[in-house]
């Protein structure tokens, strides 16, 4: 089987205690927890893809935008990865309908154990992702 597209960012979900993980490949989702144990060959083209408006790019930022996404979007904005820099309030977010439904949850403070303890803060819809992304063995809100 021969599946060419854009890579997105691999997805995690906790099931019964085991970690399931699908890999976004344009309008497919691989299972990759099918492919343990199986040979597969992923060869990189060469081609970059902005992952908001598919123009193709030489070189991606913020996990595959343009540069011109980059300095554009509010989802790239340092807030994203760090919820206590946001500055809706000052009246400077570039996208006041989007930060009202990203910005404006519940967020949560964890403990999580990974090669070290660590305390993080992450959205409500990213938990247990989160821990997982991180290669904890366990996490607490």
């Amino acid at each position: 089987m021969i599946i060419e597209g854009n890579v997105l960012k691999m997805k995690s979900e906790l099931n019964d205690g085991s970690v399931e993980y699908k890999l976004p490949l344009s309008n497919h989702l691989i299972e990759m927890n099918d492919l343990i144990s199986k040979k597969i060959k992923i060869e990189f083209t060469g081609m970059i893809h902005d992952i908001k408006t598919g123009k193709k790019i030489k070189k991606s930022y913020s996990q595959g935008y343009s540069y011109q996404s980059f300095i554009s979007l509010a989802e790239c904005d340092m807030c994203m990865m760090k919820p206590e820099l946001c500055h809706f309030s000052k009246g400077t977010c570039r996208d006041e309908e989007w930060a009202k439904k990203q910005c404006f949850i519940p967020h949560y403070v964890y403990l999580s154990l990974t090669s070290a303890p660590k305390v993080g803060i992450t959205r409500n819809h990213q938990i247990p992702t989160r821990w997982v992304d991180q290669g904890a063995t366990k996490g607490i809100i």
